[in-house]
């Protein structure tokens, strides 16, 4: 029986990083969805992806924030954190908000995929 395509949801303001993201993750045979801010991704159906990869500095909800209200409606998906400007002030609400990884911007290909397959996922 075939398998589902892993989905993983691509949010940053950035519309170059967010594309060249679901690039990469879509040559892995991956289904990406992107969205350019946190509202519009709260406005879809962010429930159903398997992995979430927000953007850290966004205008008006960080991807901190965001991972924070899906932890508050229980939701368990796997996210993973990218920044251009790492803050480790933020290091124990990340660690509470069930963070998976925090990559560093230009993301390297290696490391996105293996903090994926890290968090439990099969590629």
């Amino acid at each position: 029986m075939d398998h589902l395509p892993l989905s993983v949801c691509v949010v940053d303001d950035d519309d170059a990083v967010r594309d060249s993201l679901c690039v990469l993750l879509d040559s892995y045979g991956m289904s990406t969805r992107s969205y350019a801010s946190p509202a519009l991704f709260l406005g879809e159906d962010p429930y159903t992806a398997d992995c979430l990869v927000f953007d850290l500095h966004m205008p008006e909800t960080t991807g901190l924030e965001l991972a924070e209200t899906l932890r508050a409606r229980s939701i368990s998906t796997p996210i993973i954190i990218i920044t251009g400007r790492s803050d480790p002030n933020l290091a124990s609400r990340m660690e509470r908000a069930g963070i998976v990884a925090v990559l560093a911007k230009p993301v390297a290909e290696e490391e996105l995929i293996a903090s994926i397959q890290n968090a439990g996922l099969t590629i």
